[in-house]
């Protein structure tokens, strides 16, 4: 099973510990051109492709630079990398968690998602259809109140489980970086300091950068897919809720050894993964 070596419990109101690659202020000093958050509501897309791709942190920066003449960045309540707090939800058996393993046609992600900058909070559904397209579903949560009637019955609408079925089993911290190309064609994430917990354990991912692009599907043509694939990177399936599961839990964990060997290539002093059996 996937064992965590070395692995020291962290609370997330410690992440100011945490070896930080990149800076808020770092990213002020470079040139982007700010928008807000409702220009961001220009890149809508009728059809749209995702990539996702994994890097080391430390190639961040350089990217940074040879991004802002093509992309705006951001700004979310005067902070240019907010950071973001999510607590996902399954069943005792981790039922969502091996429909993602075991890659079954439709499956589902149930999480709470703290926008940190905001204050706002949502629960949120992902589901993944039987024809690949990836749906969002969310309601916004008011005092962290879970057992009201509004909860139970948006669950009962979005997922084929029951909401006394669900319990936490994984809690995720990073900081985002998001940017939108000078055409409204393309937004893409670049999400750091990446943290995996349960109650008794915690993943330090502040080695990696993961990053993902969303484009129009008749406009495909992207400033960063080229310099990544120029530099040498291939696009890969990662969620941090199955790697989290994966490395914390003893689970069936076959499918993403590959990924858990990836991310052992970009190791650091903070976690040290090992995906033997």
């Amino acid at each position: 099973m996937a064992q965590l070596v070395n692995l020291k419990a962290e609370k997330f109101s410690n992440t100011s510990k945490m070896t930080q690659l990149l800076s808020e202020k770092d990213i002020r000093n470079l040139n982007f051109k700010c928008i807000g958050l409702n220009d961001v509501g220009k890149a809508q897309f009728m059809r749209r492709i995702d990539s996702k791709y994994l890097v080391p942190a430390q190639w961040a920066n350089e990217f940074l630079l040879r991004l802002q003449q093509h992309y705006y960045i951001v700004e979310n309540r005067a902070l240019l990398m907010p950071e973001y707090y999510s607590e996902y939800f399954d069943t005792n058996n981790l039922s969502m968690y091996l429909a993602h393993h075991n890659k079954r046609p439709k499956r589902y992600k149930v999480r709470v998602r703290h926008y940190l900058a905001s204050g706002d909070t949502f629960l949120e559904v992902k589901i993944r259809t039987q024809s690949g397209e990836t749906l969002k579903k969310r309601i916004e949560i008011q005092n962290n109140a879970l057992n009201s009637q509004a909860v139970e019955n948006f669950i009962k609408e979005t997922v084929p489980y029951r909401l006394d079925e669900l319990s936490k089993t994984l809690e995720t911290i990073f900081n985002r970086i998001t940017l939108v190309s000078f055409d409204f064609n393309e937004r893409v994430t670049m999400d750091f300091n990446i943290l995996l917990k349960n109650s008794s354990q915690t993943v330090n991912l502040s080695s990696i950068c993961l990053i993902e692009s969303k484009r129009d599907k008749y406009h495909s043509s992207s400033h960063l897919i080229n310099l990544l694939k120029h530099s040498g990177f291939r696009q890969t399936g990662f969620s941090k809720y199955s790697i989290g599961c994966a490395l914390i839990y003893k689970v069936k964990t076959n499918n993403f050894k590959p990924l858990i060997h990836q991310l052992n290539q970009y190791k650091n002093e903070h976690a040290l993964v090992d995906a033997s059996s």
